[in-house]
């Protein structure tokens, strides 16, 4: 028997509810219409989960008559976000810039856990946000492990500095030993990634697109298909950058304070920094992104700016790989 469709319009929905998701605790807040009618706190937990499902069923809503908002709070929404879903429930998770663009065009000043459940409430309802999906199990374990080989990589960077400043000869040792494991269990990491991708159909077939990009090898790419998730989770490679806080935050109020544009850093750091060095590759040898970084040189940009925007363009590219479904073409990604 195959699953009735979930309803895509907020529109079609008696109730809205907003969370407010912390580490420990939800708050939520129920909207019918542009009125609050009920408001709790539950703990963010496998009985609170159970609480708020209860809660909404006894206040008349249920996932035939509730859509439900969270914002996305550093994978502590991930849990609640499952549970309302598999309850049938359309679930959107929005970024925090989103919801704190709504907060400003709605001009409020209260900043309370409580007024952002009422407000993540109202932009569910009036904005319709695409509605979330979990990543399959298979990409829930890219994700795993792609973090973990991250988590290594910064413990051997730490690692190496201790060992340049370290004048004692034990220590020294100590440390090289200590590197000697991290960089092995970085090795058997990949090893480890390359298998999964080239057992999955679906994650062999986008890590294989991405790899046609220069600058973009397979562990790359593993992050880009871990993080970033299915390219129809946005309707823009604006948005896809955005998710990864690689959009440009500007600083200006009228004609006497004008500051320069600095990435936003407001997003998935994950992402972000996988597209570090990549870029600084692909500003060598992907023709598209070495004709672009060469018109920011020539207006006199600074080294770190053009690094940034071609961070930028090359998850731009990755977007439109995974979108269109066809290998990189840099005649469809031109160098401006």
């Amino acid at each position: 028997m195959e699953e009735p469709p979930r309803r895509s319009s907020t529109d079609e929905f008696t109730f809205a509810l907003g969370i407010d998701v912390g580490k420990t605790a939800l708050e939520l807040a129920l909207c019918n219409g542009e009125k609050i009618v009920a408001r709790t706190t539950v703990s963010n937990d496998a009985d609170g989960h159970d609480t708020l499902v209860s809660w909404v069923e006894d206040r008349g809503g249920g996932p035939e008559k509730t859509c439900v908002c969270m914002e996305a709070s550093g994978d502590f929404e991930k849990a609640i976000a499952r549970r309302l879903y598999e309850e049938d429930y359309r679930v959107s998770v929005v970024n925090p810039r989103r919801i704190k663009g709504y907060a400003s065009s709605q001009l409020q000043r209260t900043k309370t856990d409580s007024a952002d459940a009422a407000l993540i409430a109202r932009f569910g309802r009036r904005e319709d946000p695409r509605p979330w999906e979990p990543p399959s199990a298979a990409e829930s374990r890219l994700q795993e492990l792609t973090r973990a080989r991250q988590a290594l990589q910064k413990e051997k960077t730490r690692t190496q500095n201790r060992l340049d400043e370290a004048e004692d000869e034990a220590v020294r040792r100590a440390h090289q030993n200590l590197l000697d494991e991290i960089e092995q269990q970085i090795e058997d990491l990949e090893e480890e990634i390359e298998d999964h991708v080239e057992e999955d159909p679906k994650l062999k077939d986008r890590c294989s697109l991405l790899d046609t990009i220069p600058g973009i090898g397979l562990q790359t790419a593993a992050i880009v298909v871990s993080e970033l998730g299915s390219p129809e989770r946005f309707e823009s490679a604006r948005q896809a950058a955005a998710y990864a806080g690689l959009v440009p935050s500007h600083h200006q109020s009228g004609t006497s304070v004008r500051g320069n544009p600095r990435m936003s850093k407001v997003g998935n750091g994950r992402l972000r920094r996988a597209m570090y060095f990549p870029a600084m590759t692909a500003l060598r040898f992907n023709s598209a992104v070495k004709a672009f970084g060469n018109r920011l040189k020539e207006r006199g940009k600074e080294k770190m700016v053009v690094i940034g925007a071609a961070m930028r363009k090359l998850l731009h590219i990755c977007y439109g790989v995974l979108k269109s479904g066809r290998p990189f073409d840099p005649s469809l990604h031109p160098g401006t």
